[in-house]
Order: C-alpha cells, then sequence, then structure tokens
C-alpha cells in the first residue's frame, strides 16, 4: 500500500473517531477498515417543489448519526435549482463526511431552504459496497420536487 493512501485511511480513521486501524488489546488483531468516498458529481431538477425555483443544499448523515451539510461546498448556504437546471456537486467533494467504510451506508439528504426552515426534497441510502461501480443516478423526491443526484463510490 502506498504512503499516501495509508495516510488519506490513517486520516480517515482519526477524524471518523475509529482510533487505530487493526491493532486492538490483546493478541488478536482486526482486518483495517477499507475506506471508501462518496463523490459527488451532478444534481439535476425535474420539477423545483415551489414557485419558480427551490434553494437546495445536501446534507449527510455522519457516522455518530449527525446532518452534515456537504453540498454546496464553499461556504456557499444553497443553490439555486429550477426545472431543467444541472448543477455540478464537485465542490463538496472536499468535507470528510462524505468518507466511510466499505460495509458501512450513509444517506444523502436534499432540502428546500425556506425562510423559517427546510422541506425535504426526498434522501437516498449510499453503501460503502458501491464502491468501483459505475455512476450511481437516483431519484429524489418529496415535498413536490424531482431531483436526480449522481454520484459513484471510491476508493481512497
Amino acid at each position: 500500500m502506498s504512503k499516501s493512501r495509508t495516510a488519506v485511511r490513517t486520516a480517515a480513521a482519526a477524524l471518523l473517531g475509529l482510533g487505530s486501524l487493526g491493532v486492538f488489546a490483546g493478541t488478536a488483531q482486526a482486518e483495517p477498515i477499507d475506506y471508501v468516498k462518496i463523490e459527488l458529481l451532478e444534481l439535476t431538477c425535474h420539477k423545483n417543489s415551489e414557485g419558480n425555483h427551490d434553494e437546495a443544499y445536501l446534507n449527510i448523515t455522519d457516522a455518530n448519526g449527525n446532518q452534515v451539510k456537504v453540498w454546496p461546498g464553499n461556504g456557499i448556504t444553497y443553490q439555486t435549482m429550477g426545472a431543467g437546471y444541472v448543477r455540478s456537486m464537485t465542490d463538496g467533494n472536499g468535507n470528510n463526511a462524505l468518507i466511510l467504510g466499505r460495509e458501512q451506508a450513509r444517506t444523502l439528504t436534499l432540502w428546500d431552504k425556506d425562510t423559517f426552515g427546510a422541506d425535504k426534497l426526498g434522501a437516498t441510502l449510499v453503501t460503502g459496497s458501491e464502491v468501483g461501480a459505475e455512476v450511481q443516478y437516483r431519484s429524489l423526491e418529496g415535498s413536490g420536487g424531482v431531483y436526480t443526484i449522481a454520484y459513484r463510490v471510491i476508493d481512497i
């Protein structure tokens, strides 16, 4: 395994609060956790949920069950989405919450930001075992909106 790949795995374990990558107390050694990453690609709006557009953002449920905003990235609160809009989601890929073990799963949830809260536009479960597959397209529907998210799970 290359030094950079080992460093990424060690950093991922530390960020996820998993400690050492394979040595536990006693004489037995556990298999190291094999980490993968959800790579966000694009979001397509087929039908927005309200008015002329939605104010869309994407959360992921992290390893502790917390909702973490992953898209849009770079400090942007939301992206305007209307019917026919296609937005790149690659600016969210720097978020460490997108890292998970091959045997784990995370929920991606799309939201529409409103003045006093948010409306759920849909959710999908992504599993680490999807690693190496082609680009995945999932339909997200909720609050009258219809979207497609494109992502893939990559080895790190």
